[in-house]
């Protein structure tokens, strides 16, 4: 896998000093933004201190990351997405030490965005309201939620009227590293695919661009171009704030079979009621605890009475229904069968046997309550399990209704 980057970073035209900072380490393929506090005194240490105890952070695991991508059965994803988390974590106490050390420097933080590419992965970190982008296939999708008030505002359904949303509220953040000894980072890992594109912003891009422009600007040209033309753009714009902007390319031109297994498996997912308007970070959580099976023909999935903690869903082959060993359906690529189980653990109702070879997607229970421990996710997760769980009971009803209506008098 080859990474092409670039970065670039500047004052903008308001600001005197330059409170950002960026990190571009080709050698452990860790890149970050951060966004030292506006009108805190420090703020430009505190993303200085950031990046280097990130780097540093991730620096001392790095047998544990070459171990991952050579592919030693040992070490996880989860492993390799803990040590971005807690090296962003750590340098949250970093910051405070330094500001508890130097009485100038008191209330000095600052926010942070990571990537970290690993092999075939991707390792997405944040805190705060610098961003992280993924172009793919021409579309860019944001794979980071701001921790600003505002936010917090608009995903309540309590953002007050445009005209009074000033700088405030703008501002105002619900995380960032330096406040506390430690920081809560939101995590997000997923399979990369020859052509992604990544890039990463301090808000005083994302901020003045807007996401119209961001789409227009960030999928187009080579790493260098892009980078510029995100700050050249901000600075046409008014600059009010420093900016900040990455860039960075992923190449595996011999990846053509992986692009297309990440394709069916979102793919599958979305056909699924529960996950179907899921945004799309939201959809890579989702697929990152997916796991692949291959089913013979002629062996059962799972056997009628047994209890059931997966949810299942065909990406090819066909697989019968039975009950009481009776054909009752038969199911194809793009079913999915099984979710009432990541609910509630009961027995399966029914057999369901592969009449060809079947490749199918997984997601069992604990790994979907895992999900549900992230707070942002787990809103969205809920509402797809009331849409799914309201169409069943509708289509029980019309099935009842029709059943009343065509019985004899």
């Amino acid at each position: 896998m080859q990474v092409l980057y670039a970065g670039r970073s500047d004052v903008g035209v308001v600001r005197n000093q330059n409170e950002d900072n960026l990190l571009l380490d080709p050698g452990l393929r860790l890149f970050a933004v951060c966004d030292g506090v506006g009108g805190r005194v420090g703020g430009a240490e505190a993303s200085r201190i950031a990046v280097e105890q990130i780097a540093a952070g991730v620096a001392r695991h790095r047998k544990l990351i070459n171990d991952f991508v050579e592919g030693n059965g040992h070490v996880v994803r989860r492993d390799v997405g803990y040590v971005l988390e807690q090296a962003i974590s750590d340098a949250s106490g970093k910051i405070r030490q330094a500001a508890q050390q130097n009485p100038h420097l008191a209330g000095m933080a600052t926010t942070a965005a990571a990537v970290l590419v690993a092999g075939n992965h991707a390792f997405v970190a944040h805190v705060g309201d610098s961003r992280v982008y993924l172009a793919r296939h021409g579309t860019l999708h944001p794979l980071t939620e701001d921790h600003s008030l505002l936010n917090d505002l608009r995903r309540r359904g309590r953002v007050p009227d445009q005209g009074s949303i000033d700088q405030v509220y703008h501002e105002a953040l619900t995380r960032a590293l330096g406040v506390l000894d430690s920081a809560r980072v939101d995590l997000l890992d997923l399979e990369l695919i020859s052509g992604d594109r990544f890039v990463l912003c301090t808000d005083g891009v994302h901020h003045v661009l807007g996401d119209d422009d961001m789409q227009a600007i960030a999928p187009r040209g080579d790493v260098h171009e892009v980078a510029n033309e995100l700050i050249e753009a901000t600075l046409q714009r008014g600059a009010p704030d420093n900016c900040t902007a990455i860039v960075l390319d992923v190449r595996d031109d011999a990846a053509a079979d992986r692009a297309e297994r990440v394709r069916r498996r979102l793919e599958a997912l979305q056909g699924v009621s529960m996950f179907r308007y899921l945004p799309f970070a939201d959809l890579m959580r989702v697929a990152g605890i997916a796991k692949e099976r291959q089913v013979p023909v002629g062996i059962d999935v799972f056997h009628e009475g047994e209890f059931g903690e997966s949810l299942y869903i065909i990406l090819d082959g066909k697989a019968a229904v039975l009950k009481s060993d009776v054909e009752i359906a038969t199911l194809v690529a793009g079913a999915h069968f099984g979710e009432m189980s990541l609910i509630e653990r009961a027995p399966r109702t029914a057999t369901v046997r592969a009449q060809t070879p079947l490749d199918m997607v997984i997601i069992e229970r604990d790994s979907f309550f895992s999900l549900l421990a992230e707070e942002a996710t787990a809103v969205k997760l809920l509402w797809g399990l009331v849409r799914m769980l309201n169409a069943r009971l509708k289509n029980t009803s019309d099935e009842l209704t029709s059943l009343k209506v065509g019985k004899p008098g």
